[in-house]
């Protein structure tokens, strides 16, 4: 007896139908039967989707315009900024060759030599004195510095000592200098302590503010001296004094540099 399975049969004529469609569908294309009416679909579609392409563009437009407004922001803020740090380092420059060439002025009128001398601070017969003179290259006028601060200059010279008078003594007058704030006047002491005299009335200062030289002959710009403690005086004379506190002492330092 033969046997039939189920559904075979169904399944070969399904292939057979599939196999046709194919050959027909590859005949139709050779044979170029349906190059017309490819023709007349695209003739119909390309109008529509260039209208929907249109159409998108369009409603992306806004979304574009405003991703582009966003970044231009971004890139005027930072020219802005580029612009001013621009002009502040124009302005430190500027500064600068102005303060170059003030100093370039000052040196060029000052006989101050740039050696350094250092050498052992000493007291005889309570003059202040240093254990160098002429034999090491010290001169009248030069600077007396303990720790960088100013506290005096050359008065006199031997061949191997030399006589300083500090800034604390009465007869020294004759140092001009300025506060941070601008604040100008002439150095000045009573046989203790150091001020900035002659300052007028209305400037203002604010204590710890530093002073140092204006520069002069023999004296070099920006020397420190020392801060300002306080304001002393009468305040209805139109000028005032500042006293000095320099926190470095002649008396006290094992070595000096004059220079």
């Amino acid at each position: 007896m033969k046997v039939v399975r189920p559904g075979l049969h169904e399944v070969q004529k399904k292939w057979l139908v599939t196999c046709v469609t194919l050959l027909f569908i590859g005949l139709v294309e050779q044979q170029t039967w349906l190059a017309p009416l490819r023709g007349q679909v695209q003739i119909i579609t390309t109008p529509i989707l260039a209208g929907i392409t249109q159409r998108f563009e369009s409603l992306m437009a806004p979304m574009t315009f405003f991703r582009n407004k966003g970044t231009m922001v971004r890139r005027l803020a930072q020219l802005e900024y580029e612009h001013t740090q621009a002009l502040a380092t124009i302005s430190d420059l500027q500064r600068e060759a102005q303060e170059t060439t003030a100093l370039r002025e000052l040196l060029a009128k000052s006989s101050l030599t740039t050696k350094q001398i250092i050498t052992a601070a000493r007291v005889s017969y309570a003059q202040p004195e240093i254990a160098a003179g002429t034999r090491q290259g010290v001169q009248e006028q030069m600077l007396v510095l303990v720790a960088q601060t100013l506290i005096g200059k050359v008065q006199r010279v031997d061949t191997d000592r030399a006589t300083v008078r500090l800034l604390s003594d009465p007869r020294e007058k004759s140092i001009i200098a300025v506060t941070d704030s601008g604040a100008q006047g002439l150095i000045a002491g009573d046989g203790q302590a150091i001020f900035l005299s002659l300052v007028p009335q209305d400037k203002q200062v604010v204590v710890g503010e530093k002073v140092v030289t204006i520069g002069q002959e023999y004296i070099p710009a920006g020397v420190f001296i020392g801060t300002v403690a306080e304001t002393v005086g009468d305040p209805a004379e139109p000028t005032k004094q500042l006293r000095l506190e320099q926190y470095v002492s002649f008396f006290s330092a094992p070595l000096v540099t004059v220079r």
